[in-house]
């Protein structure tokens, strides 16, 4: 058998939309089905940050609400859990998932799938109006729907920034568009794909449901099936109205409805607005075809109209070309003016140089000391020669139209007689900013200082080198400076009564180190005192297995939380 072909998710307009998207913001992604919206969204939210929580609202607003609990179980939205445990109805608990989108502590992304199912119900519609109108707050709400005038209705109202993306920002590329027809067993030339990307109008979905029909042996699917697609999922109510501007039954159609088909992916736009377009507007040839109409959309103005597919514009300040940032807590990768560059790629002498300077005050060290770290066993020339090797291909992976000899450019990685370094002004690393927060932090930090530090903090320093005994004190040194602070914000958490605080910042204090078994005992009490008792259980029972290994004893109270015996126990007591 032949293998599949691998099919690339990535939507960089999508993305490029998305990341304009500030703290507080509200984003309306709207598509007809197939082009995969709530896929590409989960893609984008895995790169991100801080959390993302969904809600999954095609079978109603108490459904939502309760697979929201379900697969949040308290962590992140205690205030729902608690009401839905209560038994409250769908209003309370909506009350209690906007206000843990306005905790003060809190930045979360909160993503509204099948939102336009809510607009058509008077709850689910007032639900989504007091997410858009509620307090400032640092959280923010996406909204994936197939139409974008109810989702415009319910934050209509809304004093916050409003990103609309439409079906444009979702197509498929070329590239996915072969290897989507490939792996439904299409063959035949590029031509033709190109020509039935535009006749789907970039949909993924029609375009694999295309590929299925063009086959002739019984495993492929039937053109009725395509058509079948088109018309239940794609099109749905919206063929009457299509089907009245096809046939020229307004005369004069208004522009903003024909802009908002376009962004749903219903029609193509006149070429100056849309690369798939042609001389005017037309229905995509695939839609056509499903619906029995004619493509052209008669006396439709053709003349250039500013696209409305931003509500509101998002004003970004776009950083230096000229700065690299090193993201050097998780998975290595470094953003310069280029692109992004994933630290599997870079060469891995370059890349032990690259975290061996983060660690070094103000990214410089001597040669001898770099050699020393990095090849200790070697012999004084071949050292050298490792150096040079490591700061000619870093300098090439950074910026590739670097010449030393022509002295081209800025030298992001400097050798200067005995002394190798990075930029201070032009390099940047998470790990010293976090260093940095640690030492700068005051006395009584506020909540949002605190945040800021754990924000920062994605995974242990220097991954891809895991047992150099530099990066291991580099790296102990800076988690425990970052549990020394999350321990003060716990006990002060609690001191103040506030637990949902004091849980969230457990929480991530076991993610620093997932194997001390007295954090997750921490987190198992706290829990408990919450009321999340399946929570609490399972990092009861995480607890008492780590305490096991290393022969420490079980206090009673976190074996009662695991729910084990006590007698039998190694660590069990009296």
């Amino acid at each position: 058998m032949t293998e599949r072909a691998r099919i690339r998710a990535d939507r960089p307009r999508l993305e490029a939309a998305l990341e304009q998207l500030p703290e507080g913001g509200v984003a309306l992604i709207a598509g007809g089905a197939g082009y995969g919206k709530s896929s590409a969204v989960a893609a984008w939210s895995t790169r991100q940050r801080g959390a993302t929580r969904w809600l999954r609202s095609s079978r109603g607003l108490p459904d939502a609400l309760r697979l929201a609990y379900d697969e949040d179980d308290g962590v992140r939205l205690p205030r729902l859990a608690r009401a839905t445990r209560r038994g409250s109805t769908a209003s309370e608990c909506a009350a209690a998932l906007i206000a843990d989108l306005a905790a003060p502590h809190v930045s979360l992304t909160l993503v509204i799938d099948d939102a336009d199912a809510l607009a058509t119900d008077l709850a689910g519609c007032d639900f989504l109006r007091r997410v858009a109108e509620r307090d400032p707050d640092r959280s923010r709400v996406i909204l994936i729907g197939r139409r974008a005038t109810p989702l415009r209705l319910a934050v209509a109202q809304s004093k916050r920034v409003v990103l609309e993306i439409g079906a444009p920002d979702l197509r498929i590329s070329p590239l996915q568009t072969r290897q989507i027809a490939e792996a439904r067993g299409w063959r035949g030339d590029g031509g033709e794909l190109e020509a039935a990307r535009r006749a789907a109008a970039g949909n993924g979905g029609i375009l694999a449901a295309w590929a299925a029909s063009q086959g002739n042996t019984p495993q492929h699917g039937r053109v009725d099936e395509l058509h079948d697609f088109i018309c239940r999922d794609v099109v749905g109510e919206t063929a009457r109205l299509l089907g009245r501007l096809a046939n020229g039954g307004a005369e004069h159609p208004d522009p903003s409805l024909l802009e908002a088909l376009w962004a749903e992916g219903l029609l193509l736009a006149p070429v100056q607005q849309d690369e798939l377009g042609g001389g005017g507007w037309q229905l995509p040839a695939l839609i056509a075809d499903a619906l029995g109409l004619p493509n052209e959309i008669p006396n439709a103005p053709i003349e250039r109209r500013p696209v409305t597919a931003q509500r509101t514009q998002v004003a970004v300040q776009k950083p230096s070309a000229s700065l690299v940032e090193v993201h050097d807590l998780g998975p290595l990768t470094l953003d310069i003016a280029e692109g992004k560059i994933d630290g599997t790629s870079i060469r891995p002498r370059s890349l032990g140089l690259l975290l061996y300077l983060a660690t070094r005050p103000r990214h410089a060290a001597t040669r001898e000391e770099a050699i020393e770290a990095l090849w200790p066993d070697a012999e004084e020339d071949a050292g050298l020669n490792s150096l040079n090797q490591a700061i000619f291909h870093l300098r090439r992976t950074i910026d590739p139209e670097y010449d030393a000899a022509r002295n081209s450019n800025v030298a992001y990685v400097r050798h200067e007689g005995e002394v190798v370094s990075l930029h201070p002004d032009l390099v940047r690393f998470d790990s010293a900013v976090l260093a940095t927060g640690l030492d700068r932090l005051p006395r009584r930090p506020s909540a949002e200082e605190i945040d800021a530090l754990f924000d920062t903090y994605r995974g242990p320093f220097g991954m891809e080198l895991p047992y150099e005994t530099w990066v291991q004190s580099y790296r102990e040194t800076l988690e425990v400076g970052l549990l020394s602070v999350a321990e003060r914000a716990v006990i002060n958490a609690c001191d103040a009564g506030d637990l949902d605080r004091a849980v969230d910042l457990a929480l991530r204090t076991t993610r620093i180190d997932p194997s001390d078994g007295a954090l997750l005992e921490r987190l198992a009490l706290l829990l408990d005192e919450t009321g999340a008792a399946a929570s609490a259980r399972r990092a009861a029972r995480r607890a008492i297995a780590l305490l096991d290994e290393v022969s420490v004893e079980v206090p009673v109270e976190l074996l009662r939380l695991g729910s084990l015996p006590q007698k039998g126990r190694s660590g069990s007591t009296k």
